[in-house]
């Protein structure tokens, strides 16, 4: 599940704050009504994880929450949208070459700035 990034919420998201104690989207609302003892075994009860948990087990302001979370599933995602985002490439005219202001197309650059430029340039995603 990812967050809605454009989405405000007034102090620590309830689900960020219970995750240490296991709690998810996905537990139930029998199994959130016990997250309680789960906190207090691991000493993590505080004030605000009570408040968390206050704003979790309630059926109304639980699915105020989960308004706010987008079921997503990365892996899959993120293929669909890279094939539709290289139709729509393909889909475009060629780009017309750029000429010079002096109608002249500028020399290469020298080798040793390829490589430092090689260097330093990553396209780590």
């Amino acid at each position: 599940m990812i967050k809605d990034p454009d989405a405000s919420w007034e102090g620590p998201f309830p689900y960020d704050v219970l995750a240490p104690a296991g709690v998810t989207p996905w537990t139930t609302h029998a199994a959130m009504r016990d997250v309680s003892f789960e906190l207090l075994a691991r000493h993590l009860m505080t004030p605000v994880t009570q408040q968390a948990w206050d704003e979790l087990r309630g059926v109304r302001r639980r699915l105020l929450v989960d308004l706010l979370l987008y079921d997503v599933d990365p892996d899959v995602e993120l293929p669909l949208a890279d094939a539709e985002f290289e139709r729509l490439l393909a889909a475009l005219p060629p780009p017309e070459p750029v000429a010079e202001p002096s109608g002249v197309p500028p020399a290469p650059l020298p080798e040793a700035t390829t490589r430092l430029l090689d260097d330093l340039i990553r396209f780590d995603v």
